[in-house]
């Protein structure tokens, strides 16, 4: 049982550090779009969702079960990028 319990700990922190990872990157990303003019900040923005969309498709094709997850994530850094 312990043996269960170390690996689901290490798991949680694994998760843990992950998403801090994820947010450091997205939070760079955000700061550099801002640094940028607005005409081109809008221009990378969409091409930054084409490019989004381009990956969500090709999940959905190959049936991933990652997709929604995907989808979501991208949902959620679009989301907090408008505020």
């Amino acid at each position: 049982m312990n043996t269960i319990e170390q690996r689901l700990e290490y798991l949680e922190q694994s998760n843990e550090a992950l998403r801090m990872q994820n947010q450091v990157l997205a939070t760079a990303f955000k700061g550099l779009l801002r640094a940028l003019p607005a005409d081109t900040t809008e221009s990378a923005l969409e091409m930054i969702r084409e490019a989004f969309e381009n990956d969500i498709a090709a999940l959905q094709y190959e049936d991933s079960p990652l997709a929604e997850l995907y989808h979501d994530a991208t949902y959620t850094f679009f989301h907090e990028s408008d505020h």
